[in-house]
């Protein structure tokens, strides 16, 4: 599963829309924390992740370690929001990908 998020950062226009429009989203300061977080945890650790659409491509907004200790509630997720669980390496290609058209 986590094999083919990497494949289609590399191999598809993850962030171009349907229209051939390019989606962007400003999140250096995001990265440079989940570099920080990989350094210290490793890349393979799996984290819970904001998405949410926006025209037609999936933008991703942020992170938390999964514990059992503190469960998610939807009531954290704002209007448009969902989760999705992913290693922190296939986050880092995501918004590095999301990123790259500023």
């Amino acid at each position: 599963m986590y094999y083919s998020d990497i494949e289609l950062v590399r191999y598809s226009m993850a962030f171009i829309n349907a229209d051939g429009k390019n989606i962007s989203f400003e999140c250096s300061e995001l990265i440079e924390e989940l570099k920080q977080d990989i350094t210290e945890f490793g890349g393979d650790k799996i984290v819970a992740v904001w998405c949410k659409e926006y025209e037609g491509v999936i933008l991703y907004t942020n992170y938390d370690f999964i514990t059992e200790d503190e469960p998610f509630k939807k009531s954290e997720l704002k209007d448009g929001e969902f989760l999705k669980q992913m290693t922190m390496t296939t986050l880092l290609l995501f918004l590095e990908k999301q990123n790259s058209a500023l």
